[in-house]
């Protein structure tokens, strides 16, 4: 069974309990001596590495594992800080804001998330569309095609997060903020628009980027009632 490992609970002196995804359950087991390097479990001990786990019965309350095979890990030699907290990011994403039975659905996001981060290293990109992927199986659908209000394709001319998405001119008001400008609008649209990660590496404004996640990060912890532990790695 290939598995994302999620957490690592330590559990007694040298055993964890693990919790992780496949592409239809969540599941938690005991690791016996997987906190011992020299343990033909060791290198799936670190969180987001992807697995192929045999697990067993025993006199436990979770399953027991038996084998394992790591097949990928985020870790690399060399790995600031936008790096490892885009890591744990995406990891709280799925830990935090979804239920057990909902976190399966977020398996295959997050296997090309973290493939790809290692690979391109546009830690920014990745973030933006594993949120936007998260936002909309969460619930939290922004349209950004139309006007929310009227389905207006044309004379788009403002963005809200309270409203839900595009405002044309017709259905704007002075009393409905106007949260993005324009270079923002058009970085969310392809963003939410994008059903993988075929993104990274293109062109776009780094700058008008990060603003447009720092707006997103407010408004996920606000729809999840979330607060994300380690925004000082990406923001600070």
């Amino acid at each position: 069974m290939k598995v994302i490992v999620l957490t690592i609970n330590p559990y007694k002196e040298k055993d964890a309990i693990i919790s992780g995804i496949s592409e239809n359950e969540y599941i938690t087991f005991l690791a016996r001596g997987i906190r011992d390097p020299k343990s033909k479990n060791a290198a799936i001990n670190n969180a987001l590495c992807i697995a192929d786990i045999e697990l067993m019965d025993g006199n436990f309350k979770h399953p027991i594992l038996k084998s394992s095979k790591q097949l990928f890990t985020p870790l690399r030699l060399e790995m600031d800080a936008k790096y490892l907290g885009t890591l744990i990011m995406m990891n709280e994403i799925v830990n935090y804001l979804f239920p057990d039975e909902e976190k399966p659905k977020m398996f295959k996001v997050l296997e090309e998330a973290v493939s790809e981060l290692k690979k391109k290293d546009d830690w920014l990109l990745t973030l933006l569309i594993f949120m936007a992927y998260a936002l909309r199986e969460g619930g939290f659908e922004l349209e950004v095609n139309k006007c929310v209000n009227c389905g207006k394709k044309t004379n788009i001319v403002a963005f809200s997060f309270i409203e839900g998405g595009f405002l044309c001119a017709d259905c704007i008001s002075p009393e409905i903020s106007r949260d993005l400008n324009k270079n923002q609008m058009l970085l969310l649209r392809k963003v939410f628009n994008s059903r993988d990660f075929h993104l990274l590496g293109s062109e776009y404004d780094f700058d008008e980027a990060y603003v447009l996640l720092q707006k997103m990060i407010e408004f996920t912890e606000e729809a999840f009632g979330y607060h994300f532990k380690n925004l000082c790695l990406i923001l600070g």
